[in-house]
């Protein structure tokens, strides 16, 4: 049967997992594969993964009819903090260590679980109804547990992990716990939720940053991290004054992570801006991956990374929208278009194409999670995160003559995406949400947010 979208996710999201079959029709489809294939195509998709592509299937379950629109892998967004979401328009033009120090942590410190779920639903939301089907996330130093209940009741495709901080770092003023409660409680909330929700979970241990954690913890994290096989996501070089303070005789951040043995496993770094030419081949020779967070670090005057130097090194690079305070949006689009513009003017215009970029949103994304044989493209066998995006705002036109591509770096906005499915479940239909409702979200939202402002400001901490 042909149903409207809205009406086809209410009924596909009673089926846990997107069980059945389910045929998109009629979309021009932007594949993302070895080939970087684009083709007017159907996709028929099968418990969950998607079976043909193109599709020969007439029929399905459940039938959306793509006309018109464009097809896309689900965007994949490789550094986001979803407990800061609370916090969006509370920490504004600071540098990212006063923005630290005089508001982040002290706001972080006074969440309560109740809070963090509303904080991480309102993030989910946002996330989305912008088309990111997949995020890579650090949360605060507890309830992150918090997180993955939202995260499993949400459908959004996370790896998430507590923020790991055992040490004092200097002019953050940041410090969490002891060394013995971070691993205890990172094994345990590894052991409860990796590869939940039927694998669509997975957990990442999260020292904070190379100075937030000792040695003694780092040691911990590399042996937990390569025995469980997981990842291990930290900030790293994010700013200058920061980064030169901080050096010791291990040196800055990339060569200090290499010399405790942290790029021998599955490590991604968020921002890497303060690199050199040493750093980069480090990064490329271990596999370590970079998330590029463009507007978080100019929002922060951080600077921005080196990425079309790493990427001409081999680098992995995904793209991140960090945390709602630093930005103000987690709008990959918005991250797409950034990219692609800001290294134009000190490497010429024809640095960083639409093609590139679309790539870190997509399959090098997937790259950084070592997921690339599951998300990232649509081809069979994969699982069906997908999107779908209108083309009627006058944005985008004129059509005739235009890459698709091109259209999606440098003219879509989150605003035009209308469905997003992860592993075949609708989430977005219609631009709709399906399963969830916005406004409870928002009232939850707002509540939460009086109620941590209210305890910051008696503790006397927000400065």
């Amino acid at each position: 049967m042909c149903l409207g979208a809205y009406e086809l996710g209410r009924l596909l999201s009673r089926a846990p997992g997107g069980a059945g079959s389910l045929l998109i029709r009629g979309g021009l489809v932007v594949t993302m594969n070895p080939r970087r294939e684009i083709m007017s195509a159907d996709i028929y998709v099968e418990d969950g993964r998607i079976a043909e592509i193109p599709s020969r299937h007439t029929a399905a379950d459940l039938v959306i009819d793509a006309t018109g629109q464009l097809v896309l892998p689900g965007l994949i967004q490789t550094h986001v903090h979803l407990c800061q979401t609370l916090f969006r328009g509370s920490a504004d033009d600071l540098d990212v260590v006063e923005w630290l120090r005089q508001r982040i942590w002290p706001l972080e410190q006074v969440h309560d679980f109740t809070s963090v779920y509303d904080s991480a639903r309102l993030g989910i939301v946002e996330l989305l109804r912008g088309g990111t089907t997949t995020a890579l996330t650090i949360e605060t130093v507890r309830h992150t547990e918090a997180v993955f209940m939202a995260l499993a009741e949400t459908g959004l495709r996370a790896v998430t992990g507590k923020a790991m901080m055992d040490r004092l770092e200097v002019a953050t003023e940041m410090i969490g716990e002891t060394t013995e409660e971070s691993l205890r409680e990172s094994l345990a909330l590894a052991k409860e939720y990796h590869q939940s929700s039927g694998g669509r979970l997975g957990y990442a241990f999260c020292p904070r940053g190379p100075r937030n954690c000792t040695e003694e913890l780092w040691d911990s994290v590399i042996a937990a991290a390569m025995e469980l096989g997981t990842i291990v996501h930290t900030h790293a070089a994010e700013n200058f004054l920061q980064s030169q303070r901080l050096k010791t005789d291990g040196g800055t951040d990339i060569r200090y992570l290499h010399g405790l043995g942290a790029t021998a496993g599955r490590l991604v770094v968020a921002h890497a801006v303060w690199v050199d030419e040493e750093e980069i081949a480090l990064l490329a020779d271990s596999g370590t991956a970079v998330a590029h967070c463009p507007s978080a670090n100019m929002k922060l005057a951080s600077g921005f990374a080196p990425v079309p130097e790493m990427r001409d090194r081999g680098v992995i690079v995904g793209l991140g929208a960090d945390g709602a305070p630093c930005n103000n949006t987690l709008d990959a689009f918005h991250e797409m278009r950034m990219a692609a513009l800001i290294h134009k003017p000190r490497l010429g215009a024809q640095v960083m194409s639409a093609q590139e970029v679309l790539e870190m949103a997509t399959i090098d994304g997937a790259r950084s999670l070592g997921l690339e044989l599951e998300i990232g493209s649509l081809e069979a066998g994969k699982r069906a995160d997908i999107i779908l995006l209108n083309r009627e705002g006058s944005h985008l036109w004129p059509q005739s003559n235009v890459d698709p591509i091109v259209q999606v770096v440098y003219q879509h906005r989150a605003s035009d995406v209308s469905t997003v499915l992860v592993d075949g479940r609708v989430l977005l239909a219609d631009g709709e949400l399906t399963e969830l409702d916005a406004d409870e979200i928002h009232a939850r939202a707002e509540e939460s947010a009086r109620r941590v402002f209210a305890r910051v400001a008696a503790s006397g901490a927000l400065r």
